[in-house]
């Protein structure tokens, strides 16, 4: 029982002292020792999930993150290819902080709930993978210019006003685009060539395939299917219906 409310204590000055957060975060035993003690994580859980002081709730929320992020706790993917981890691990902060209030402190530690997820997303974005090359293997010639793959087309009378409008989405949306990269090339994201190709689109109406390959230094060809392929469907996945 005293041990529990010593480190009920450490967490009620690290939410209220940044200096204590800060203290905390370096002190990797002592994170996997909360993360690994049921009343701790249960008190942490219940300030993070609180209404009656949202401030609170959202500190509580951040430091489970980054008391997560110190622990050398997530599972590092190891024997996966980095961009199938990066995309997966991506994916499972956005369902972590979606499903937080699902979660069971009395269950598991918040990293056992993450990395359980973590794994069954890595498995997901293989299949997907292993299902878009397949598709691509199997494209009929004529489907290559299928305008159901390209960006959507802003109205001319709303020409700049969409464009700026599509680039502060993009720009907002780092977690779901900047993750996803060619494989060859882990340097180019959809959010980087979404942000050109917009940013282009805004300036003169049109973008050349071969000027955006030439600039990142990959091939025309896999520089178009990328786009076609991966960052415009999650670009339009963006846009209001």
């Amino acid at each position: 029982m005293c041990n529990n409310s010593l480190l009920i204590g450490l967490l009620q000055a690290a939410l209220n002292y940044p200096i204590e957060s800060s203290r905390l975060l370096q002190q990797l035993e002592k994170i996997r020792e909360i993360m690994n003690n049921i009343p701790a994580r249960q008190w942490l859980f219940e300030q993070a999930c609180q209404t009656d002081d949202l401030n609170q709730a959202k500190r509580a929320k951040d430091l489970i993150i980054n008391m997560m992020r110190s622990s050398r706790l997530i599972w590092q993917g190891r024997g996966i290819l980095p961009d199938v981890y990066s995309e997966a691990l991506s994916r499972t902060w956005i369902w972590f902080m979606e499903h937080f209030d699902e979660y069971n402190p009395v269950l598991a530690s918040f990293v056992t709930w993450f990395n359980q997820k973590l794994r069954w997303i890595i498995q997901d974005v293989i299949q997907e993978r292993a299902t878009e090359q397949g598709r691509r293997l199997n494209l009929p010639a004529d489907e290559e210019d299928n305008e159901s793959i390209y960006p959507p087309a802003p109205k001319p009378d709303r020409w700049h006003e969409t464009i700026q409008e599509w680039l502060e989405l993009v720009q907002n949306n780092s977690h779901l685009l900047s993750n996803c990269r060619m494989q060859s090339h882990p340097h180019v994201n959809c959010q980087v060539l979404l942000i050109d190709i917009l940013k282009v689109l805004g300036n003169s109406g049109e973008f050349s395939w071969d000027d955006l390959a030439q600039k990142y230094g990959v091939e025309p060809l896999a520089l178009k299917r990328f786009c076609k392929t991966r960052c415009f469907p999650r670009f339009r996945k963006l846009l209001p219906e």
